[in-house]
């Protein structure tokens, strides 16, 4: 084979490895543009869900300014719910120190919430605490994303049995009256 032609057909090989490489990245990574999780920035009404002083969840209205997709917005949302809240008698449900590192939906609209070692580490109490402090969570994101079915917690990028010994969180978590 003469070298042009083999210099034609690693060409051609190469080209079509780069194109076949740039679909599946694509496919994976970036997908089609939803209307449901992909819109416009505005101000958004939402609601933090804290904790009372009967132990139940009370929500607190506020306003931000949203994003330009789901991810973004909830990542606002909790942020604002770890900032505590502005109503008084009404406490936090997210321990200090937390911080979101991440957030991602799988094609069940699970949303995954990243956090770092604080919320394992700042978190104090029993039970109920520990379900104060999920359903806080969880409510929060479902109430205002209707959009999104379940939530799953991680922690440093990491699936993990319980957040302080109590609850299981292994599976996807639905939003939740507490009532006692």
């Amino acid at each position: 084979m003469k070298l042009r032609t083999k210099l034609l057909l690693v060409f051609i090989l190469t080209a079509t490895g780069v194109i076949a490489g740039y679909k599946v990245v694509n496919s994976i990574f970036f997908r089609p543009q939803n209307p449901a999780f992909n819109y416009a920035p505005e101000i958004k009404k939402i609601k933090l869900y804290f904790i009372n002083r009967d132990g139940k969840l009370q929500a607190e209205k506020r306003e931000i300014q949203g994003g330009v997709g789901i991810l973004e917005d909830v990542k606002i949302c909790v942020k604002e719910l770890a900032a505590g809240p502005k109503e008084a008698g009404l406490f936090r449900g997210l321990p200090a120190g937390v911080v979101l590192n991440g957030v991602f939906i799988d094609d069940n609209r699970c949303i995954y919430l990243d956090f770092n070692q604080n919320i394992v580490e700042n978190q104090a109490g029993g039970t109920t605490r520990e379900m104060q402090m999920l359903y806080s969570l969880v409510n929060t994101v479902l109430d205002n994303f209707t959009q999104v079915t379940s939530v799953r917690i991680l922690v440093e990028g990491h699936e993990i049995k319980t957040l302080g010994g109590h609850l299981d969180i292994t599976q996807p978590l639905r939003s939740k009256q507490l009532e006692y």
